[in-house]
């Protein structure tokens, strides 16, 4: 690899004594990776007292962990973090190296792509390996991580970062699935000591847990999602979205109650844009699936009224199962639908609910 560029490094985080389910993630889209280029896979975990997730990492997929037990770390500051991650890729010189992109993520992966004059692909839905011929210089770049995320239009656009090191990416959640353990798997474990500025120009002097929000889209087995198609019925009568999402509730309760799954309420960004009263206290952002809301990948995803644009698309394309309620048998929503159903959402759920309601529970 150039200029002694190797491995890939994935970012990885602890949740309740253990790897978090956004580290899980990264962890199979750097072995994808890894694999195509033939090298190791590297996790990075900073913290103290985190040595039994270092097995656990090595069980999910990496070849190698990278930890520093440092109680500087304890607490999550920034600047501390993007010292001690800084110094260690200059001195490893990883050729790739991965975060997810959440709250930790956002904050990390830029600034230390600033500090190694690297580049940065945020928000990606896809990671491959392929080669890059700049017309310009004339010139072949091979084995490059492809980083594929949706444009601001209708488009997939793929990024290259052809001449610096390491090429760095943020992967959306969701869009990854972990991979079985593999309890029988050995791997490398190393120690590092972390480089820190003298000081810093601030300190933390206390930590709050936020409460968890009420809705968590990302834990739901089934999301019944609403979009503009509510407002009409299939004659193009204008209807109360209010009685839609009515009948989106008296589903999930339905469900619920017979199945004992997890059923959460989403909504399109176009839905959530157009601000209507009727759905005020009721749908907000925190129920946006999609490229700007919450990427989702349950069991089953019902989606009622939504045409299917692609930033929708690419929150919800992970689902194991997808039902499609839409008037247009045209609508791109039904490209991806594993059940497309062309009928009036209005005639159609309350059908659903009672066959539901009505019908015995088999496994």
């Amino acid at each position: 690899m150039i200029n002694g560029y190797n491995d890939i490094w994935v970012y990885l985080e602890s949740e309740d004594s253990s790897l978090s389910k956004d580290s899980l993630e990264v962890l199979s889209a750097g072995r994808k990776v890894a694999d195509k280029l033939g090298q190791k896979l590297v996790g990075i975990l900073l913290g103290s007292g985190n040595k039994e997730l270092l097995q656990q990492a090595i069980w999910y997929g990496a070849d190698k962990v990278l930890y520093c037990d440092d109680k500087t770390l304890n607490t999550y500051f920034n600047l501390a973090y993007i010292d001690a991650l800084t110094e260690l890729a200059r001195d490893r010189r990883p050729y790739a190296f991965i975060f997810v992109e959440n709250e930790i993520g956002k904050d990390l992966a830029p600034r230390i792509a600033y500090r190694l004059k690297t580049g940065l692909a945020t928000g990606t839905i896809e990671l491959d390996i392929g080669n890059f011929y700049n017309p310009m210089l004339k010139q072949n770049y091979d084995n490059l991580l492809v980083q594929i995320r949706p444009d601001f239009g209708t488009r997939i656009a793929k990024i290259f970062t052809p001449t610096c090191r390491p090429q760095m990416a943020t992967i959306r959640p969701g869009n990854f699935k972990p991979l079985e353990a593999n309890y029988n798997k050995q791997g490398e474990i190393e120690r590092f000591d972390a480089t820190f500025s003298h000081s810093y120009p601030a300190t933390i002097t206390e930590m709050k847990q936020l409460e968890k929000p009420k809705l968590d889209l990302k834990a739901a087995n089934v999301i019944i999602s609403l979009g503009l198609g509510i407002l009409h019925d299939a004659k193009g009568n204008s209807r109360n979205p209010k009685e839609a999402y009515e009948y989106a509730f008296k589903l999930k309760q339905a469900i619920e109650k017979k199945y004992a799954f997890k059923v959460e309420i989403g909504a399109s960004r176009a839905l959530i844009n157009a601000r209507l009263k009727e759905l005020e206290g009721l749908i907000s952002h925190d129920n946006q699936v999609g490229q700007t809301g919450t990427t989702v990948s349950p069991d089953v995803y019902i989606a009622l009224g939504i045409s299917g644009a692609i930033q929708h698309r690419v929150g919800m394309q992970k689902s194991k199962k997808i039902v499609a309620v839409n008037t247009d048998p045209r609508a791109p929503i039904f490209q991806i639908a594993h059940y497309p159903i062309v009928q009036d959402l209005y005639e159609f759920l309350p059908m659903m609910i009672s066959k539901i309601e009505g019908s015995d529970h088999t496994a």
